[in-house]
């Protein structure tokens, strides 16, 4: 193997960012240079949520990876359009940056954020002769057309869509991280390229099972005591389908039930204003990482949910973790995605279809009345996350698939 070769991870968010995105391309790109990759990051400083207190760099090395930033404001997530001019502006930022420093031979890890970046990687592979990995964690622009933010049909959609699937298919390798997704790839770029999956990992030797009872936040948190906890954990956002879910908690009439979110995103005032009227919800804003062995324990149940038409277009992370902590999970989504699908192949919990609260408000009085089968979910959840989803063994994938191309 040629280890002269440099691997650039490009990526939106980075180290210190530890949420979502930000999180595992730090984690990928540590783990190649531990293996004895010449690994690379051109990033934006840009913050994942307000609550952070972060400090940039613009050039850094940390645990091996050499890091190139461009430090702009903060991006606004919640606000569509302010969101998208700054993400046009990131990319072009990061279009010359990388023109710049990439040079013939070089591999290009790039994840799907910022989205517009995507449609100028095709031309940096053409002038540099590179090669180029696409990790997909999100697919444009069919992601907008499910959360409402774009029209089906219409001439944006229809122009940004062959621009994005001339983009996607211009990878040399796409890496999806779900069979759903896998599917949808296929379809986008009529087989063009090569498409694996390699899933998200559960973070397994630190996110441990813990009784719900013996948790800081179960102990802090006087409307938790004594209650059957479902936990929604995570982005509270348009593409989780959270209308429905509130309108499903809107039928339980348990008073033993309770419904704790933890989280923020731009549903976070509706769903605050929704618990202000009712005595079973539980809000909490967005929690440290470092702290989700504990937060991620403190129920019963926990909750994955997908709005309608989200098939093959995201896999929520937090699933694997979630698995790690040894809680059965109640997917909410098409029960070809995914998760629904790991739910089935490993026993894990239930999956019900989206936009049916009345079938959702069933389902959680049906488990509260089986809670005695909780424990044998539980217990494959967390050999699921110590034998298929482990961190060691996923990122693994990544060394070998490197290993294996650069040659």
């Amino acid at each position: 193997m040629n280890r002269a070769k440099k691997i650039w991870i490009i990526s939106e968010f980075y180290y210190p960012v530890v949420t979502s995105t930000g999180y595992y391309m730090t984690e990928i790109a540590e783990h190649l240079a531990q293996k004895g990759f010449d690994v690379h990051v051109i990033c934006m400083g840009s913050k994942y949520n307000e609550t952070q207190d972060l400090c940039f760099k613009k050039e850094e090395k940390h645990n091996g990876v050499c890091i190139q930033r461009i430090l702009t404001n903060n991006i606004d997530k919640n606000n569509f359009l302010k969101r998208a001019i700054r993400l046009l502006w990131a990319s072009w930022c990061m279009f010359f940056k990388i023109l710049l420093n990439v040079k013939k031979g070089d591999a290009l890890l790039v994840v799907t954020n910022p989205a517009f970046l995507l449609l100028f990687i095709p031309i940096i592979k053409k002038i540099k002769k590179c090669k180029f990995y696409l990790l997909v964690h999100d697919i444009f622009p069919e992601n907008l057309v499910a959360i409402g933010k774009l029209k089906k049909g219409t001439k944006a959609f229809r122009w940004s869509k062959y621009c994005f699937d001339r983009a996607y298919a211009k990878s040399d390798v796409c890496i999806s991280i779900g069979r759903d997704m896998s599917e949808i790839i296929k379809e986008k770029t009529k087989g063009k390229n090569s498409i694996i999956c390699i899933p998200n990992w559960a973070d397994n030797d630190i996110v441990f099972p813990v009784d719900k009872k013996e948790t800081l936040l179960y102990k802090s948190v006087k409307k938790l005591q004594g209650k059957f906890i479902f936990q929604f954990a995570g982005n509270l956002g348009h593409a989780q389908g959270l209308d429905n879910l509130l309108s499903a908690i809107k039928l339980v009439d348990n008073q033993d039930i309770c419904f704790l979110f933890i989280g923020g995103g731009a549903k976070s005032e509706t769903i605050k204003n929704f618990a202000r009227s009712r005595d079973n919800i539980v809000v909490i804003g967005f929690q440290d990482r470092s702290t989700q062995t504990d937060f991620l324990n403190a129920c019963d149940v926990s909750i994955v949910t997908l709005s309608d038409g989200m098939f093959g277009l995201g896999v929520p992370s937090k699933s694997y973790n979630i698995m790690a902590t040894g809680k059965p999970i109640l997917m909410i989504g098409d029960k070809e995605s995914e998760i629904a699908l790991c739910i089935k192949d490993y026993d894990l919990g239930w999956v019900v279809n989206p936009n049916d609260p009345v079938a959702l408000k069933n389902t959680f009085e049906t488990i509260y009345l089986q809670h005695e089968n909780l424990i044998a979910l539980g217990n494959n959840a967390r050999l699921t996350a110590d034998t298929v989803f482990a961190k060691n063994l996923i990122l693994d994938k990544f060394y070998r698939l490197f290993s294996e191309n650069m040659i």
